[in-house]
């Protein structure tokens, strides 16, 4: 192939990149109304808790199922529900990841699924919110609330009819709340756990 022509076909697939990238609307607005469902592949939620008071430890948790009820308008109607699978739990190593689900820390033959189903929603500003709901972790059921950010709409970028949303949330728990202070190790991880999340929702065919 000619170089100038090669150089046209990047070009072209820059524009076209940038194209894709400019389409993502920023205005939760702008998004259609109604039942969305979780994008497993682009779910998890990270934590960190403090080691020996040193430096933050950190592990991932994935394999999110669930649903979001979105209202553009009126976000304080919108619903979320999502469980998440604590044997997808992941670190540094692996022998602190399969301790991680023994019976003393998240039961997870016990306990196989960590849930988090809304109860209200407070808009904080234009893409931001404050999502309350209840956590179940290791069997305990406790109420937390998430700081919440709309990061983006956009049709499906790989030529899906369904809309896709873009969120992410933190907020920090205690170990203590959910009985997760039997393990061995507990005296020298901090009490709180800081959790970032992050989400991505398709909107469901009708």
């Amino acid at each position: 192939m000619p170089r100038c022509n090669a150089l046209i076909l990047v070009a072209i697939g820059m524009i076209g990149t940038g194209a894709q990238a400019q389409s993502v609307a920023t205005n939760p607005a702008l998004a259609p109304a109604g039942r969305y469902r979780v994008v497993r592949d682009h779910t998890q939620v990270v934590f960190s808790a403090l080691h020996l008071g040193l430096s933050p430890y950190y592990g991932r948790i994935g394999g999110a199922t669930g649903n979001m009820t979105f209202s553009p308008l009126d976000p304080t109607r919108s619903t979320v529900s999502i469980e998440l699978d604590p044997r997808s739990i992941s670190t540094m190593s692996d022998a602190v990841s399969r301790a991680l689900c023994a019976d003393d820390a998240f039961a997870c033959a016990k306990s196989p699924r960590i849930a988090f189903r809304s109860t209200s929603v407070k808009r904080t500003g234009d893409t931001t919110g404050e999502i309350t709901g209840d956590l179940t972790l290791a069997g305990v059921t406790k109420p937390i609330t998430l700081a919440a950010r709309f990061h983006g709409g956009m049709q499906g970028p790989l030529g899906q009819d369904n809309y896709q949303l873009g969120f992410s949330a933190e907020t920090t728990i205690k170990r203590s709340d959910f009985g997760l202070t039997k393990m061995i190790w507990n005296p020298t991880v901090s009490d709180e756990v800081k959790l970032l999340i992050a989400a991505e929702f398709e909107q469901e065919q009708r």
